[in-house]
Parts: C-alpha cells; sequence; structure tokens
C-alpha cells in the first residue's frame, strides 16, 4: 500500500514537472533561453549588416513600429523618439553616403527570464568616411528587444563613444 502511493505520488510529480511552463534544464536556466538568444543574435548581425550596406529595409524590419521607441546615436542632436522619426533619421543618415567599417570587439546578448525581453550590448573598433574624410572610434551601442508574436523587435537603442580619462 505505502509503495502504491509512492509510486503515484512521483508519477504525478513528474507529469507536473513535464507540464510546467518554466521547466528547468541541468543549467538552471529556463529551457528555450539559449534559443532566444540565439535568435536575438542573429537579429542584432542582421541589423548592423544592414546597416553597414545602407539596407534601411532590412533594418527596419526588426524595429517595433510605435510612437515611443528611442534611438540615441552618436552625434549631437540625435536623440530621436518614434517611428516615423527614427526612420526619418536613418534616411538622413544613408543619405550622408558614409562608408563604416567596424570590428566587433565584445558582445553580450541577455534575455529574460519570461523571454519577452532581450538586451544587448557591443563594443566595436569602427572606422567612418566620408567626404574623403576618415574618424576611427570604439563605438558602445546597447540595444533593448521584445519579443512580439514570435518576433524580437527593438524598442531601444543606444550608441556612443566614450570620453577620455582625465588625468590627475
Amino acid at each position: 500500500m505505502v509503495m502504491k502511493r509512492v509510486m503515484y505520488a512521483l508519477i504525478v510529480a513528474a507529469a507536473v514537472l513535464m507540464m510546467s511552463k518554466i521547466a528547468i534544464c541541468g543549467s538552471g536556466k529556463p529551457i528555450g533561453q539559449d534559443v532566444f538568444k540565439t535568435q536575438v543574435k542573429k537579429v542584432l548581425d542582421d541589423m548592423n549588416d544592414a546597416f553597414l550596406k545602407g539596407d534601411i529595409d532590412g533594418f527596419f524590419k526588426y524595429v517595433a513600429h510605435d510612437a515611443d521607441i528611442v534611438a540615441v546615436d552618436i552625434m549631437n542632436d540625435d536623440y530621436v523618439v518614434g517611428y516615423d522619426r527614427v526612420v526619418e533619421h536613418m534616411k538622413k543618415s544613408a543619405a550622408m553616403k558614409a562608408t563604416y567599417k567596424c570590428t566587433l570587439l565584445d558582445e553580450t546578448v541577455r534575455v529574460s527570464s519570461s523571454a519577452r525581453v532581450a538586451w544587448t550590448a557591443q563594443l566595436s573598433d569602427c572606422t567612418l568616411t566620408i567626404e574623403e574624410r576618415t574618424v576611427s572610434a570604439k563605438v558602445r551601442a546597447t540595444a533593448t528587444f521584445e519579443r512580439r508574436g514570435g518576433s524580437w523587435l527593438l524598442v531601444q537603442e543606444h550608441d556612443s563613444i566614450g570620453l577620455p580619462h582625465v588625468k590627475k
């Protein structure tokens, strides 16, 4: 009788664990986290490639069409809010006919435990050439993505160039 109850309890426990939406794998991470991280990394790579090629449509297929998305670029006055304004800003940037070359130095991609939000950080060594003038700098970039309908969409991005440390 006791053995029957123990077996019943084990079967119920196993069924509950298998039906759980937040099953945990041996690493302590929710199952699927690595899949979502890979998806976000691919979106980020595709967006970076599209930007470097001047492919605005390729870039914007990953951007949320929201009135409150935010983009902060490295130039003065490049604090842009709203999908329409971000599109306008990117078109203006593309019209400059600049050539960008960037080498990724470091990257972090994280996905929330709910797998609804992801954030990234990158450090790249970049060279910008425009009108025969070249500028090189280490560019820091962060982005926030939201998963909607199975797709990861950019809702915030910020690029910056660090200032030199002040010597005493």
